[in-house]
């Protein structure tokens, strides 16, 4: 895939480094407000690890060459949430291992969201946690979907309303919904077409005993046929909303519109 061409960041910006299922790419935030400075997609090879495409990336990327105190990661791997008052660090990793497999050589690590009583658990690979450590001298890991969850929870509140949200990134549908600040679910499954995004919604959406004719269902993200998923959602749901970034309240120009929601969440959250 063809990258995007970078803009020159400024020494004082504030490095994103999103790594996806095939993807990689890099993002510079502004010094003094959520503005984006510089976004670039990265080159990739298929067979290499993210680690060993990160560590091409740093010989080729004119932002990459450039000095950062500070990162933050973004790593596309399967989330496992836990109560924040029942997190331990030690039996978190071991039922993550045991929920996901092949899982058990990779670095688990925990996430805390006080804002919606959770920690997200998730897996990195060691080669890339100690590729960030060398480069930086800080680097802050976390899941890739955990910006736009707390990004939607601030703004998702509908007085008697209930929304269901399908995130699609990749090949994977994110689907969740919250409640009183908490999520009142939240699962992952591989969508490869949009049938497999419509069953998985309808499925969530009647599990949780919503509402068809109150209720709401936004499908947000890189849907496949999105407007064959919208309408054929239509004919179960009254209330369907196929949101775009600017739907969702997150500031986005032109220039920028090939980057991911949950990248552009990052961007917007003021925690940088």
């Amino acid at each position: 895939m063809p990258s995007a061409s970078p803009v020159r960041p400024t020494d004082r910006g504030r490095l994103i480094i999103r790594v996806g299922i095939d993807t990689l790419s890099v993002a510079v935030v502004g010094e003094s407000a959520s503005s984006l400075e510089a976004y670039e997609q990265l080159q990739t090879k298929s067979g290499l690890s993210a680690a060993a495409n990160l560590r091409e990336a740093f010989l080729h990327s004119e932002i990459l060459r450039q000095r950062y105190a500070t990162a933050y990661v973004m790593t596309d791997s399967p989330t496992m949430l836990v109560p924040m008052d029942e997190y331990d660090r030690a039996e978190a990793a071991l039922l993550y291992d045991h929920t996901f497999s092949g899982s058990e050589q990779q670095l688990k690590i925990g996430s805390v969201m006080t804002d919606l009583h959770a920690v997200a658990v998730f897996s990195i690979d060691r080669d890339l946690k100690a590729l960030t450590d060398k480069h930086f001298t800080e680097s802050h890991h976390l899941p890739v979907c955990l910006p736009l969850w707390r990004h939607l929870n601030q703004r998702g509140y509908s007085p008697g309303r209930q929304r269901l949200y399908g995130y699609m990134h990749g090949d994977r549908l994110e689907v969740f919904r919250f409640q009183q600040n908490r999520f009142k679910f939240c699962n992952s499954f591989t969508a490869v077409q949009a049938q497999d995004a419509l069953y998985f919604l309808l499925y969530v959406f009647r599990q949780l005993a919503m509402d068809a004719n109150h209720d709401d269902i936004y499908v947000i993200g890189d849907i496949p046929r999105k407007k064959w998923l919208t309408d054929h959602l239509h004919e179960y749901v009254r209330n369907v909303v196929p949101a775009d970034a600017s739907d969702l309240g997150l500031n986005e120009s032109q220039r920028w519109q090939q980057i991911p929601l949950d990248l552009l969440a990052m961007i917007n959250s003021g925690h940088l």
